[in-house]
């Protein structure tokens, strides 16, 4: 096994990259957190990329399943390869559009990893498709598109929505240590009841 380990966080260069971006992993290691996974969960990962998150997920619920879907079909193809590369079971992987393509069953947890056009059409997916105390987790890069997030969530009448901007910045040896900053990442969360 690649990750030995109860925690997440694998390292991006344990993964099979293409030009797909990938979820950082100081990133994606909050975005599990705020996903307050359980090891039987059943969770929706749209906007894949290279499925970096799918397999931490999937590596978290043994006992449940992760539904990878992203439109792109190189990342469909890394994501399926970061599934094998990680000897997981529990992971099926579509190719589509949300929320046109997205399994009609209730989920415990929904992450938004990828940009979407129909933004408003996958927040209303997650209210009907999102279990009684189901959580939603977004991440978004562009201030307009946190925002709009923002908004539906509220429009939707989620409960406990959060924001929080993320800098993070690492160290690197160039001619002394320096620290190289990465893009600011938003990670939105919301529940559908009182999750604590």
């Amino acid at each position: 096994m690649l990750w030995n380990y109860s925690t997440p966080g694998i390292p991006e260069e344990a993964f099979i990259r293409g030009k797909v971006p990938i979820t950082k992993t100081e990133i994606r290691v909050l975005a599990l957190a705020k996903l307050k996974l359980k090891p039987d969960a059943s969770i929706l990962d749209i906007g894949c990329g290279t499925g970096s998150i799918t397999v931490e997920a999937a590596l978290q619920c043994p006992q449940g399943k992760v539904f990878a879907i992203d439109m792109d079909e190189e990342a469909v193809a890394l994501t399926e390869e970061n599934v094998k590369r990680f000897s997981l079971s529990n992971v099926e992987v579509i190719k589509g559009t949300a929320p046109q393509a997205l399994p009609d069953m209730v989920f415990d947890r929904i992450f938004i990893g990828g940009a979407s056009n129909k933004p408003a059409e996958v927040v209303s997916f997650a209210k009907e498709h999102l279990a009684a105390n189901g959580i939603i987790v977004a991440n978004t890069i562009l201030l307009d598109s946190t925002y709009r997030l923002l908004t539906l969530l509220e429009e939707q009448e989620f409960k406990n929505i959060e924001c929080i901007s993320v800098n993070v910045s690492r160290g690197e040896k160039i001619s002394g240590w320096m620290m190289k900053a990465l893009n600011p990442i938003y990670i939105i969360s919301a529940c559908q009841g009182t999750v604590l």
